[in-house]
């Protein structure tokens, strides 16, 4: 039997995800409604963006057939975006292997339409291109997902199947890798001469990488 609920105050989404699996189609629908774009800006992000638009139902039915495996003790967006994750991977599995170059033509041909959607201001734009260009797909997604979803660092090794130590130790070293390219874009930004401020550098100084959905 189909369930419905009364719209009163609006649900959190770990709620909506256990009316879901009780069977409220409705729910799982509120959920779609709330999740498909920043799901895929997420998958544009780590492949071909002609190709995240498949991904992403394909995401939404792994997660619709698996939904009796939600837990509320981990967020829905933390579960979901896992289930984004695997799928995406997947799909690179089954697409011809390419170059280091070919992947590099590809992103700086894909750049402009997730960044251009994402990112307003021209300085996070550069930066996200950037990063698209010198930091591993983890450190990416692990940017991403710190910046853009504001999730923590325990989430986002769920996400990434890594610790939380090896997340934070990830996002340090991205960040580091980045501050170069921040003082091309603020001359007062610390300039790091030494490791030891380097490493506070990279720690502590913010990079201007947050975006908003649309």
């Amino acid at each position: 039997m189909m369930l419905h609920y009364p719209s009163t105050d609006r649900p959190c989404d770990e709620e909506l995800a256990s009316r879901a699996q009780r069977g409220c189609a409705e729910s799982f629908d509120e959920l779609v409604e709330r999740f498909q774009v920043p799901v895929l800006h997420f998958l544009q992000r780590r492949g071909p963006v002609s190709e995240a638009e498949d991904l992403l139902q394909d995401t939404f039915v792994r997660a619709y057939e698996n939904l009796h495996r939600y837990r509320r003790r981990w967020r829905f967006a933390t579960w979901l975006f896992t289930i984004a994750r695997r799928v995406s991977i997947n799909g690179r599995r089954k697409r011809r292997p390419s170059t280091d170059n070919d992947a590099l033509a590809r992103t700086a041909a894909t750049t402009a339409g997730p960044l251009d959607l994402l990112v307003e201001e021209d300085g996070r734009r550069y930066l996200w291109s950037v990063a698209d260009r010198i930091l591993s797909e983890d450190e990416r997604t692990a940017l991403w997902l710190h910046y853009v979803e504001e999730m923590p660092a325990r989430e986002i090794a769920a996400v990434l199947g890594r610790s939380r130590v090896a997340v934070k130790t990830m996002l340090f070293r991205a960040r580091r890798r980045l501050l170069p390219y921040l003082r091309e874009l603020d001359p007062c930004a610390p300039a790091g001469d030494g490791s030891a401020d380097r490493k506070q550098d990279a720690s502590s100084c913010p990079l201007p990488l947050e975006a908003h959905h649309a």
